[in-house]
């Protein structure tokens, strides 16, 4: 099956832990997805439910004609009492650097109050094999959001997520993927590729 992960746009926040917090998008990051998705049809569409990420996949499914899914597995990672907050912000708190060093290097490891990276991949990882257990495999178009699409690939590609971190997802960013469940080896990835904004 063609998958194709996409980083919903840019809202301006650049350095801030944005996951349940939700601005909207900015000019630029309408933008940003109307240059990944013209010309493309993608018959089905599954979305976060964070306004970031849905409005996009509501307005280019309402334009393509495509069926929508709203999935909440998708959603970004919950920052918990960070969420909303500049990473400067919390570094410059005493012990804030150490803390956010942690985790970022440990999946095991959440925001206070918030998520860990291994629960992200947990319900990353149902969302991916409800895409892929779909009887007529058309091309999926999912918006959602960096987190995720690192969960996302972590789970198809058997890389751990602390690797994922050198692959830069700039909001906007689209990757695709031939993707399929393989029997007793489990679901399986394969990049065919990565389009910057």
């Amino acid at each position: 099956m063609r998958l194709d992960l996409l980083r919903h746009g840019t809202t301006g926040r650049d350095g801030y832990l944005d996951g349940r917090t939700d601005p909207p998008l900015s000019e630029i990051g309408w933008e940003q997805v109307r240059r990944q998705t013209q010309s493309r049809i993608w018959r089905r569409v599954v979305s976060s439910p964070l306004a970031r990420a849905c409005a996009a996949a509501e307005d280019y499914a309402r334009q393509t004609g495509g069926a929508l899914e709203i999935d909440g597995d998708w959603r970004e990672l919950d920052f918990g009492h960070w969420d909303g907050r500049s990473r400067s912000d919390i570094a410059a708190e005493p012990g804030g650097e150490a803390l956010l060093d942690a985790f970022y290097a440990d999946a095991a490891v959440s925001a206070p109050a918030g998520e860990s990276w291994a629960d992200l991949q947990t319900r990353v990882a149902r969302a991916v094999e409800r895409v892929l257990t779909v009887p007529e495999p058309t091309p999926v178009l999912v918006m959602t959001h960096g987190g995720a699409m690192r969960a996302a690939l972590s789970h198809l590609l058997g890389w751990p997520l602390r690797q994922l971190w050198s692959l830069r997802i700039h909001p906007g960013t689209r990757i695709t993927l031939e993707a399929g469940l393989g029997g007793e080896r489990g679901p399986w990835g394969e990049i065919v590729e990565v389009i910057q904004p």
